[in-house]
């Protein structure tokens, strides 16, 4: 008997793992605290944000540039690259077109937050290229409202600044080397990234906050995931072998 409650066992961890991405596309609450200490570039706060909620304080990176926070609690639908069909850009344009984005969207994050004690000029350029890898052309607006050669030549290359106004078309940057970079990667590689979608009524533009995205310890969620299972196993076999030595019956 103790046989069949192996097998057992390991259907309920199978299950478990096949269950990951449907269990990370729940709900959460979270409170984007003020970042009135933060960096600013442009009239924007760049660089990660630190949000509150249920689990602690956390630190967040905005992607969404068509949108506004407004530091109140929100619900967010938790996403990973297994379900980007629920967030704000794969909803639409289609998952297919949304997944290489957030692999640069994610391969610049992971690369700022890897840095050690940026300036606030470089913490601009990878929150304003962020931005850009969704919504190019409003970024360089913005970049020419404020007169910002230096920044859009680091987001979209060199000598995308021209004629006193960004034009997004230039030789190297940001964008061009977080686009060299996930051309070698796959999905898989950002399986500790979180993808934060709030409720939208249309898609981007039309959010109650904006979209974020979480850097997760890697090997967190799977631990979570084995530990559950592991603990079921436990359950499973503790409970035949009391139910077996009630009834008398070998174990």
């Amino acid at each position: 008997m103790r046989k069949r409650t192996q097998v057992g066992c390991y259907v309920v961890i199978a299950a478990l793992l096949l269950l990951v991405p449907s269990v990370f596309a729940q709900k959460q609450t979270l409170r984007i605290n003020d970042p009135a200490s933060g960096t600013v570039v442009d009239g924007i706060y760049v660089g990660s944000y630190s949000a509150t909620g249920s689990t602690g304080t956390v630190q967040i990176t905005c992607d969404d540039f068509k949108d506004e926070s407004n530091y109140n609690s929100a619900t967010y639908t938790t996403n990973t690259f297994s379900s980007l069909g629920s967030t704000i850009w794969g909803s639409t344009l289609g998952v297919a077109a949304a997944t290489k984005l957030y692999e640069e969207a994610a391969w610049l994050d992971v690369t700022i937050a890897n840095l050690v004690k940026p300036s606030g000029a470089v913490t601009g350029d990878y929150s304003f290229a962020i931005w850009a890898v969704f919504d190019a052309t409003d970024v360089a607006k913005w970049l020419t409202k404020y007169h910002d050669s230096a920044t859009c030549n680091a987001v979209f290359g060199a000598g995308s600044w021209t004629g006193g106004a960004c034009s997004g078309k230039g030789t190297g940057g940001l964008l061009a080397t977080a686009a060299t970079a996930v051309s070698k990667l796959s999905p898989a590689n950002f399986a500790n990234i979180i993808i934060l979608t709030p409720t939208c009524k249309n898609g981007p533009g039309t959010c109650a906050e904006q979209e974020f995205l979480e850097i997760v310890p890697e090997g967190g969620s799977v631990a979570m995931y084995l530990l559950v299972a592991g603990l079921c196993c436990f359950a499973a076999l503790y409970h035949r072998s009391r139910r077996q030595a009630g009834e008398g019956n070998p174990v």
